[in-house]
């Protein structure tokens, strides 16, 4: 997304009124990144690569599923 990173779509939703499910994902994680997006309530970095099982653990988790 050039100019336009997650942190920043996630909260043009949010301004929109859109509360959607979000998994953050990264190539370069660090402590700020990982700060921010735990305040806006989201579950935790996943530093890529990420695998199959993961992804679905916190799909579930985004989505409400047991």
């Amino acid at each position: 997304m050039p100019g336009l990173s997650g942190i920043d779509m996630h909260d043009r939703l949010l301004a929109l009124g859109y509360a959607i499910p979000i998994i953050f994902t990264t190539a370069f994680p660090t402590a700020r990144l990982e700060a921010e997006i735990q305040a806006r309530g989201a579950p935790p970095l996943l530093e890529k690569p990420v695998d199959a099982a993961t992804v679905e653990r916190l799909l579930n988790l985004a989505l409400g599923c047991p």
